[in-house]
């Protein structure tokens, strides 16, 4: 005897194998939590540059200006200082770019000639190298400058 079925002789129920999905997901759940244990998020401390106190007669505080230029070069100055005389000097780029021993030791005698000098402000050249100033910040940083900034205009 023949069936009345439309199908043929097919069944119309069948299983969805979900195993190769479930595989998939559980993939990439670890690739989700791996990838978020090695993201950090990096930050710097910054703070407004120094302003211009003409107006209202108050003292910056005594603060250490490197302008970093554009092939590298690094220049250090002073400003504010009570009883220093006018201090300028240039560090020239090493053959990898900014001679960052140079700056260190730089660094290392201003702090151990002036210990009240914990103001750093970057003035980056409108072509510097951003890897180059953030450095050069980390660098203040490192020889514990407290107030880090930044400033666009010389």
């Amino acid at each position: 005897m023949m069936s009345s079925n439309n199908n043929n002789g097919k069944d119309l129920n069948f299983d969805i194998n979900i195993l190769p999905i479930l595989d998939i997901l559980s993939v990439l759940i670890c690739f989700l939590l791996l990838t978020a244990v090695f993201v950090q998020i990096g930050t710097i401390d910054t703070r407004q540059a120094i302003a211009d106190n003409s107006v209202s007669g108050e003292k910056n505080p005594p603060s250490l200006w490197l302008t970093v230029k554009s092939d590298g070069g690094l220049t250090l100055s002073l400003r504010d200082l009570p009883g220093a005389k006018k201090f300028e000097e240039s560090i020239s780029r090493s053959a990898k770019g900014v001679n960052w021993e140079n700056l260190e030791a730089r660094l290392q005698a201003l702090r151990n000639k002036w210990p009240d000098l914990k103001t750093g402000v970057v003035l980056p050249e409108a072509q510097s190298s951003y890897g180059d100033v953030i450095r050069v910040m980390d660098k203040l940083k490192q020889f514990n400058f407290e107030g880090v900034g930044i400033s666009p205009l010389g």
